[in-house]
């Protein structure tokens, strides 16, 4: 019962389709959401579903039940109530697509092969950076950057970070190409080893469909004139539903058909 306790706590948000997929059996969602310690509520994510998605949270009851197997502070593990799940289906659909990365992550590397995930962040505080930008007529301005998610994998080459980009395409492209800028200046100033010790970082946007991934790599060629190409990777969420996370189904500004390692 710990397993999907502590994966639904560090996600907040799990659909549970995508929590079986990372090995939690069916029998132990029902027994927890009987006992009262996840909750269970549906989501209409997209008005093309044919059926709402089943997602998943945690009470107070399971951080509390939580806390008591790590023998941890019952205050230092996220929980929620319904009330609180009273997001609008935006907010939710976002953190659902989330999760599911996040999941797809560590299940295609739990075996440690061709890399092994040592950490996910993504609490928006521990993410948060800033960066001074020149555009245009704006002159030199700041720019927040607040990623929705960091892995830090130990792969071929020694540490590295996924810094990660959730996109639903309800923003325009020129506003995430404006961001993709921003890195550029934060990688270019030690950005990665200043912010998260980490001597390595690639930044990984997952984009609904392959139509909004070729207009996000078109944003980013623009504001980033094409420099630090193998910065930025893109993906498509069905590819990497369908065919994994390890796949060749990642490219950059210049190539396609890539793998995240090979």
């Amino acid at each position: 019962m710990v397993q999907p306790l502590a994966l639904v706590s560090a996600l907040r948000f799990v659909a549970a389709e995508d929590l079986l997929y990372a090995g939690a059996s069916a029998q132990d969602i029902d027994q927890a959401v009987a006992d009262g310690l996840m909750f269970r509520f549906k989501l209409q994510r997209r008005l093309t579903s044919e059926t709402p998605t089943d997602v998943l949270a945690m009470t107070r009851k399971g951080a509390v039940s939580l806390s008591q197997a790590f023998s941890a502070d019952p205050d230092s593990v996220p929980s929620d109530t319904r009330s609180s799940c009273h997001r609008s289906a935006m907010f939710l659909d976002h953190s659902l697509a989330r999760s599911r990365f996040a999941v797809l992550l560590v299940r295609a590397l739990e075996q440690g092969v061709p890399a092994s995930v040592l950490s996910w962040e993504q609490d928006p505080e521990r993410l948060a950076d800033t960066v001074h930008i020149t555009t245009g007529s704006e002159g030199l301005g700041r720019l927040p950057l607040v990623a929705d998610g960091l892995a830090v994998a130990a792969g071929p080459r020694g540490p590295e970070g996924l810094l990660v980009e959730i996109d639903r395409g309800t923003e325009r492209p020129s506003y995430l190409g404006r961001k993709y800028r921003g890195y550029l200046e934060w990688w270019k100033n030690d950005g990665p080893k200043r912010r998260f010790d980490l001597p390595a970082l690639r930044i990984l946007t997952v984009a609904p469909d392959a139509k909004r991934v070729a207009r996000l790599v078109e944003a980013c060629q623009k504001a980033t004139e094409g420099r630090a190409n193998g910065l930025y990777w893109f993906a498509d969420e069905n590819d990497l539903s369908a065919h994994g996370i390890l796949a060749p189904v990642w490219r950059t500004m210049n190539a396609e058909h890539l793998q995240l390692w090979s």
